[in-house]
């Protein structure tokens, strides 16, 4: 696979991921349908796992580039950890409620810290793979870059409040979560020709 094409790759399934994650949000959640968490829980999964193996490709191309590869593989992993928290974990968790009321609130929690790292280092990497399309020139990189840039900083300052205070700021480190998701992936894929001109 070409470079090109591993960075596609890795653009469209963290498109795919918001997409997923904007239907669980004003679909599912509000659904009587049983079989649409799982489903979209599903599509996260495998889509997280190949972002995963599409930056740990990169890295391994790309040394001098690989910790902002590797800060998205790992983002990738967590995110798959915490996905399947949630399919394998919450319904037990659940039926348990009775005799132990504080283990899915423990589960749940442990999910949500997941998640919020893995969004926290995807803010890391917006800002650093932001900065660099600023650089690039162009006035469709430069405007994608600041954008980046801008919701890279709230997607780490939210994700980390959310990490220590779940309650007060997860729709806040949410919304600012997928947005950077989003914008990474925008960057993503400014990134060939960019890459093309500095090499």
């Amino acid at each position: 696979m070409t470079e090109r094409g591993l960075i596609k790759g890795l653009a469209a399934v963290l498109l795919v991921t918001v997409a997923s994650q904007i239907f669980y949000i004003t679909v599912v959640s509000g659904s009587p349908n049983e079989m649409l968490r799982p489903a979209t829980w599903f599509t996260e999964l495998f889509a997280f796992s190949a972002s995963v193996i599409f930056a740990h490709a990169l890295a391994v191309r790309h040394p001098v580039h690989a910790a902002v590869w590797s800060t998205i593989a790992l983002a990738g992993i967590l995110n798959v950890i915490q996905v399947g928290i949630g399919l394998s974990m919450f319904a037990p968790a659940m039926e348990a409620q009775e005799a132990v009321p504080q283990l899915f609130l423990a589960i749940l929690a442990g999910a949500f810290f997941f998640y919020f790292l893995a969004k926290l280092l995807l803010g890391v990497a917006a800002i650093v793979l932001g900065l660099q399309a600023v650089r690039a020139g162009g006035l469709v990189s430069k405007a994608a870059g600041g954008f980046a840039i801008a919701a890279g900083i709230a997607s780490t300052g939210l994700s980390f409040f959310a990490m220590i205070d779940s309650e007060s700021w997860t729709f806040a480190a949410g919304a600012a979560g997928t947005a950077v998701t989003a914008l990474l992936a925008f960057v993503l894929l400014l990134l060939p020709a960019q890459s093309g001109a500095e090499d």
